[in-house]
């Protein structure tokens, strides 16, 4: 058959459709090649810029802290725009068209994303919270709390107060958002490290905002902005113990008016009379542990570990005996009023003797009882003392940020505690744990109180050295674990304290405790869901006295020892169904800052 003479070229073209489709395949395939490779460096160097506006904006955010903190209003006004400026250009560099189309991605999706997402709620939090806190540093920073002439200003408290709303809403809604974010599979090491920091970072900040929030919102009505207010401040003396802390032996009214304070009237605990009956309703397990006089002596109205019924008791005491009905009380131990000395330097006191943080605890519980004999010129010094504290910092004669580094240390130490009849204020008491409640619980984790009562009728626990031990395993099939808890006292006065101690120091046998040695009466508060299980002392079973106080189980015991004599006290109970194995423990304010230990446990080690 004849293929006529067009059939060659006809050939030619068919046979050339093919390599030009190969070529626009391959020139497709290059040019999206070059495009993915682009996009890579695009997304690479976007990635980078990002990076390192974030390193900036981490390094200014400390500074802001620290410049608040120091009170350079200005500097930290300046830092906060800066910091500003690097976040929105981190969230322009991660929120173009491009890098949201690589959060689209498969697997590898995730990290583009979630980077995204972070940069914005950063950007949330510089713009609605770090600006207008740095706006109003002054009102907030340290150096509020320091008065002028006898004058904190409440003014500037109240005017910050919107933006630190505003920010607090702002933090605790990206704590939120951050806590909810789950890149999922795909998400680089690098992402989820970063989002923990960045979630740790938030908790922080969202704690600290709270705080703040807290205290613009109370602060000026608990410093007499809508009204005079009387404060009952009880000095405990850790010298003869009680379970908050010490015994008050001595009290003062502080009155503040629109942030004027003053010191009122002063008195010692022997001063108040002994009441005939409790002047409030004591419930009957609190009588069974402590007796009525928790409610009949100022002495004695912080034996029972829960500082409200403290509180209550004292002002209608205060106001049976002088006629003054406080508006609060506040509560501090002479570690605290070092704490505070480290914050005003040395105090001159009326006596000649200079007071400093070094020696205050000395010169008050032990040193005084040494140089005074009569108990009239014990209680001058005492006085004395409280009253040359008070006029210098009324006056502002302390640096700020040590100051508040003081009443940190005291409230977590809870040597610094207070109430308020007003349950709005008593709440935000409670969340800044400074109201001295038996310790909270949740499901999962328990929290065992040891609190110390002291039983001499003397001032020998200076001399009183403590240190606890908890442990806990889990040995049954129902869930519920084993705990113990061992207390260990040590009487460290001299071995001739018997002679060589004041009287006044020692109760010279007038309880019954032969002079030189101590007497503890010790309190272990188990959570409320725990059993009891059994005691020792030095590895001797040991009968206590059981009771409950307010839903806590409670195992009471009095060792006592003499100079040199050590007892370990241990208490074993059924803890908490489903709880975790390992509880926790706090105790009583003391002299010493009492050594918690772990304590390790077998099942071979516990009663089942």
């Amino acid at each position: 058959m004849s293929l006529g003479p067009d059939a060659p070229t006809r050939h030619r073209r068919a046979a050339s459709r093919p390599r030009r489709r190969r070529r626009a395949w391959l020139l497709a395939s290059g040019a999206l090649l070059l495009l993915l490779v682009a996009c890579s460096i695009w997304l690479g160097v976007r990635g980078y810029l990002a990076q390192r506006e974030i390193t900036q904006s981490e390094q200014l955010a400390k500074a802001v802290q620290t410049e608040i903190v120091a009170g350079q209003t200005t500097q930290a006004r300046d830092s906060a725009k800066q910091l500003t400026s690097h976040v929105d250009a981190a969230r322009g560099y991660v929120n173009d068209p491009v890098w949201q189309a690589a959060g689209l991605i498969p697997v590898l999706g995730t990290n583009f994303s979630t980077i995204n997402q972070l940069t914005g709620i950063l950007s949330n939090v510089a713009h609605g919270a770090v600006l207008p806190l740095s706006d109003v540093a002054a009102s907030i920073s340290p150096s509020t709390i320091k008065p002028a002439h006898g004058v904190m200003d409440l003014e500037a408290l109240t005017a910050a107060r919107p933006a630190v709303v505003q920010a607090n809403g702002v933090v605790q809604n990206a704590y939120s958002e951050v806590n909810a974010l789950t890149p999922g599979f795909g998400a680089l090491p690098q992402l989820t490290d970063g989002i923990d920091k960045f979630k740790a970072v938030l908790g922080q900040a969202a704690q600290q905002i709270s705080t703040a929030d807290t205290a613009t919102s109370m602060l000026p009505p608990m410093l007499g902005d809508s009204g005079p207010r009387t404060y009952l401040v009880l000095f405990q003396n850790s010298a003869e113990l009680r379970a908050t802390g010490g015994i008050p032996g001595a009290a003062a009214e502080i009155r503040v008016d629109h942030g004027h304070i003053t010191l009122g009237r002063q008195a010692e605990a022997k001063d108040i009379e002994q009441f005939p009956q409790p002047v409030l309703p004591l419930a009957d397990q609190t009588k069974g542990l402590y007796g009525p006089i928790v409610g009949q002596y100022f002495q004695d109205v912080n034996l029972a570990p829960q500082f409200p019924l403290t509180a209550r008791l004292a002002t209608d005491m205060w106001k049976q005996h002088f006629g003054d009905q406080a508006d609060g009380v506040i509560s501090l131990d002479p570690i605290a009023l070092s704490y505070i000395l480290k914050a005003t330097g040395p105090v001159h006191l009326p006596s000649g003797e200079t007071m400093d943080s070094g020696n205050a605890v000395k010169l008050l519980l032990s040193d005084a009882y040494t140089k005074y004999s009569a108990v009239q010129q014990k209680d001058d010094f005492f006085s004395s003392a409280a009253a040359a504290v008070f006029a210098k910092v009324a006056a502002g004669g302390f640096q700020p940020k040590p100051m508040l580094d003081a009443l940190n240390q005291s409230a977590s130490e809870h040597r610094l505690l207070v109430w308020s009849p007003n349950q709005k204020e008593q709440d935000a008491i409670q969340a800044g744990d400074l109201s001295g409640v038996l310790p909270p619980q949740t499901p999962s984790h328990g929290v065992f109180g040891v609190y110390l009562n002291d039983a001499t009728g003397a001032k020998m626990d200076y001399y009183l050295r403590e240190s606890y031990k908890v442990g806990g395993v889990m040995c049954r099939a129902d869930g519920r674990p084993t705990w113990k808890i061992e207390v260990t006292l040590t009487n460290a006065a001299p071995p001739d304290a018997a002679s060589s101690l004041p009287e006044y120091v020692t109760g010279g046998g007038a309880y019954g405790v032969q002079p030189g040695d101590i007497k503890t009466q010790v309190n272990v508060y188990a959570p409320p869901s725990a059993i009891y299980l059994s005691s020792s002392q030095n590895g001797n079973p040991l009968n206590v006295h059981r009771d409950m106080d307010s839903g806590y189980p409670v195992a009471q015991t009095a060792p006592v020892l003499s100079p040199g004599q050590s007892a370990t006290l241990t208490f074993q109970f059924l803890g908490t169904p489903n709880a975790e194995a390992k509880p926790d423990i706090v105790s009583t304010p003391t002299v010493n800052n009492p050594l918690i230990s772990d304590l390790s446990l077998s099942c071979q080690d516990v009663v089942r």
